[in-house]
This record gives structure tokens, sequence and C-alpha cells, in this order.
């Protein structure tokens, strides 16, 4: 056997053997959730909460009117809240990019959140954040 097609079996073999095409998945379960989101008492118009937990993307909902609802996958996780307003445009291609920025206390996002939720499996994964700007 020519070293080629022996080269050409084993990589095959160990494809094979490796789980390839595997039809398993490995996604955690995810829920149904649901909340409010208030700042100083009143409903947050538009903005963005994010589901966070350690090694994977957060996953994002989008708040309309102080609501957010979607499907996050099952556990525990720290909330982060972003409230974005438009800065100014960079001169570039296309009369340029707009910077954003989060308006909302630093308390409130990033590796400092307050904010945290655990989804649960068949729960009601209704959550209620109220922030305060002090």
């Amino acid at each position: 056997m020519s070293r080629p097609l022996f080269a050409a079996l084993f990589v095959s073999l160990l494809a094979w053997t490796s789980g390839c095409g595997s039809t398993q998945s490995t996604a955690p379960p995810v829920a149904g959730v649901k909340g409010t989101v208030t700042l100083d008492r009143k409903a947050v118009p538009t903005g963005e909460v994010h589901f966070v937990a350690s090694g994977t993307p957060p996953k994002v909902l989008e708040i309309k009117d102080g609501n957010f609802a979607g499907d996050v996958p099952v556990g525990k996780y720290k909330v982060e809240v972003h409230i974005y307003v438009e800065g100014p445009k960079t001169p570039g291609k296309y009369g340029g990019e707009g910077s954003k920025t989060n308006t909302v206390p630093q308390k409130y996002w990033g590796t400092n959140t307050t904010l945290s939720a655990t989804v649960e499996a068949g729960g009601a994964n209704e959550f209620k954040f109220d922030m305060t700007s002090r």
C-alpha cells in the first residue's frame, strides 16, 4: 500500500472515530424570559438587557417601552443594561459613522454590575430591574 493512500485511510478513520457528524446537541436548554426595566421609576424607552455568563457571548434582548422578552439559555447570569445615546459622527465614507455611549450608571453594566438573574427551565423567569441614577 502506498504511503499517500495509507495516510488518506488513516485520516478518514480518525475523522470517523472522533464523532464527525454527531447529531447530539451540546447547547444548553433555553427558557422564555420577560421583564421590565426602569430608571428612576420611569420605564426605559429603548435599550438592551445583556444576560452575561462566563465563557459565552452575552444573550442580548431589546428593551422597548420598558419591557423585554426573549429566549435565554438556562443558567445563572450577571445582567447588564445598556441605554445608548448617539455621539458625533466621525469623518469618512458615507457621511461617517456615529459613536454610541452607554448612559446607564456604571453599577448596572460591565464587570461591576449589581444586577443578576437565574433563568430556570419551566420557571416564571420574570425579572424586574429597577435602577437609580444615583
